[in-house]
């Protein structure tokens, strides 16, 4: 049966909905435990979020009717340092051919009509353009989670990447180079010790408000840098979740099990690869991470295997 892509959400939820009522007879609600992640980072609570209108320089609190085009990112006050984290986690992203939006640092006096918060002694806000506006109208997007009609609290466990491969390449406007660009990115969060990728953390965006596209990459962060002993991504891989375990043989088992021809795959990975050890290391000096975080990050490189390895000098 062949599907509108714009159909195919509302497809899977009639089906889980269909399945429902007939293992069960009757559609009812029933109480269920919140899922804790433990060691998972989380800025829930501890770091304010602010759309926010640009103007001469100047980010203005989004009221009434008026659509921010920024998201602001105020400095957190539990982990230390997670904007100037995040802008380099994403400008790294960005050099190794992830499509990554506008993204900026700025400071907090350039950010007006804020609510009375409490913030750390930090300078610098994380700026990342909003890109489901244009022209002051809302583009539709929708995050995996809703696609693939999960729960909030099943980001983390009820689906893998096989999954999210599959529904991109299969309903995407393009699907093929949307898959590539998904196969990059899932390379990159494993260079980026970045092990906060889960369901919601990966869009489809409508910019035709009907064909899906694989949305930009956003809420790229160095997670290990601030949960001690992490070593894992957020959802299975080719069967693995172990950053320091995983080579290219589980991206081939990943691309094959999610029906991508890995011959279509492996050369994005090579570029990735050949991009981020030639230009991270020199990059990374450069960028405004916390000197502690670089240094956690470069260690983790070095311990990735071998066909992953990233060497640096310093």
């Amino acid at each position: 049966m062949m599907l509108m892509p714009k159909l195919f959400p509302f497809y899977l939820c009639f089906l889980r909905a269909h399945s429902i009522i007939n293992e069960n007879g009757k559609v009812k609600a029933v109480k269920f435990d919140k899922f804790t992640q433990e060691n998972k980072f989380s800025l829930a609570g501890v770091q304010m979020k602010f759309s926010m209108k640009e103007k001469d320089g100047r980010y203005n609190l989004s009221k009434g009717n008026v659509l921010g085009d920024w998201i602001i990112k105020a400095p957190s006050t539990k982990h230390k340092f997670v904007p100037l984290n995040e802008y380099t986690a994403m400008s790294l992203a960005g050099l190794v051919g992830v499509d990554i939006p506008e993204i900026k640092l700025v400071e907090l006096d350039k950010l007006d009509n804020l609510p009375q918060i409490n913030l750390p002694d930090e300078k610098q806000a994380f700026a990342i353009k909003r890109f489901e506006r244009a022209d002051d109208q809302r583009i539709h997007m929708e995050d995996f989670a809703q696609i693939l009609v999960k729960h909030p609290h099943e980001k983390y466990r009820s689906a893998n990447y096989e999954n999210i491969g599959k529904v991109i390449y299969d309903f995407s406007g393009d699907g093929l180079a949307d898959a590539q660009q998904f196969a990059r990115r899932l390379l990159v969060n494993i260079f980026l010790a970045n092990g906060d990728t889960h369901l919601k953390n990966w869009s489809l965006l409508y910019p035709d408000q009907i064909t899906p596209r694989l949305s930009p990459a956003y809420n790229i962060v160095t997670t290990s840098v601030y949960i001690e002993n992490e070593t894992q991504y957020a959802l299975n891989l080719g069967k693995t979740k172990e950053w320091y375990s995983v080579t290219m043989a589980h991206f081939q088992s990943w691309a094959e099990k999610s029906g991508i021809p890995w011959r279509a795959i492996k050369p994005h990975l090579d570029d990735t690869l050949n991009k981020a050890r030639g230009l991270w290391p020199d990059a990374l000096n450069k960028l405004p991470m916390n000197d502690d975080h670089k240094e956690g990050l470069r260690n983790h490189w070095n311990k990735l295997q071998n066909d992953f390895k990233i060497e640096t000098l310093n």
